[in-house]
């Protein structure tokens, strides 16, 4: 007799995870991002949060949790229960780069976290000071090849995307400029600004309103295609070098072994809501661009990032303690 209740109680245990996830949500779900309020991915995950609720009739709460390069609020998700009540939105730099240059990683995030979707991608834009003698990205390398160690590049810091970013285009143009770490784009942006920098990889939120008031010269952008507020400038691509592709986004994840029926169900809401054209407009009007990824795209685009950028803090000896 007593077999048979654990065995029956084993059945129900069974059929909990499955019956749980063809409910949900039935209360509010927390969304984390590990980063301060007001910037751009804490506006793109609270836009986020805010269709999903609409969508599923619950409260979606956006919680920041920033600190220690993202991975308190990674922790935070990681140590929360697998039942989609706790989710994550965080940036590729911090779900990629992080695990290349970091020499005791806090988390591993393809074993760690189970990738959703992306959210939106960012637009980063090579600027330079106005008076440097170079217009164009074959100008600047040519530069930089005459004039070997004597222009310098600003980061948001040791590890940023902005960092190993230049050292990988260092690698594949054969350029020697020296990197002056920095905390945040926008000191960067006004040192390139003063000609305290030569140039610099910089958020288009920060180097744009630079850029119209004739403050930075903007040579080209890393990403596809050009970006909408500076038709005139060029890809990297078309400015000769269509390797250097190098575009931020932010991703929607939950805990790892998040059920799968919840994550067949997030993937089709995101699906439905970064197609609305409502939405878009938001977003881009923010300087995003909103992006739909499937689960398993997903994860091999970060496991295909983080082998690069493996390679490139190897060669560009980048550590991070």
């Amino acid at each position: 007799m007593r077999r048979r209740t654990f065995l029956a109680a084993g059945v129900v245990g069974s059929l909990g995870g499955p019956a749980a996830a063809a409910t949900w949500p039935e209360r509010p779900v927390k969304l984390v991002t590990p980063y301060a309020p007001g910037g751009p991915l804490d506006l793109a995950a609270r836009l986020t949060a805010d269709k999903l609720g609409a969508r599923f009739g619950q409260s979606f709460v956006v919680e920041n949790k920033p600190g220690a390069n993202g991975a308190i609020g990674v922790q935070t998700v990681m140590s929360a229960p697998d039942d989609g009540y706790t989710l994550l939105a965080h940036g590729s730099a911090g779900t990629t780069i992080y695990q290349a240059v970091m020499r005791q990683p806090a988390f591993d995030t393809l074993r760690d976290l189970t990738p959703i979707t992306i959210i939106v991608y960012f637009d980063l834009i090579l600027c330079a000071n106005p008076e440097m003698p170079f217009k164009t990205v074959r100008e600047f390398v040519a530069y930089a090849k005459a004039n070997p160690g004597k222009l310098s590049y600003g980061s948001a810091g040791v590890g940023a995307m902005n960092h190993v970013g230049i050292e990988w285009f260092k690698m594949m143009s054969g350029i020697d400029i020296v990197h002056v770490p920095y905390r945040g784009d926008a000191p960067v942006a006004n040192d390139v600004a003063s000609g305290t920098l030569g140039v610099s990889l910089v958020s288009s939120n920060v180097a744009i309103p630079l850029i119209k008031a004739g403050k930075l010269r903007a040579l080209a952008v890393p990403s596809p295609r050009r970006v909408a507020a500076l038709p005139d400038v060029p890809t990297m691509a078309e400015a000769g070098y269509p390797e250097f592709k190098l575009q931020p986004s932010a991703a929607l994840f939950g805990p790892a072994h998040l059920d799968k029926a919840i994550v067949d169900t997030l993937s089709a809401a995101m699906k439905d809501i970064l197609a609305e054209p409502e939405l878009a407009k938001r977003l881009v009007d923010l300087d995003m661009t909103p992006a739909f990824t499937t689960p398993a795209e997903l994860s091999d685009m970060i496991r295909k990032s983080i082998a690069l950028w493996k390679g490139v803090a190897a060669k560009a000896k980048i550590v991070v303690e």
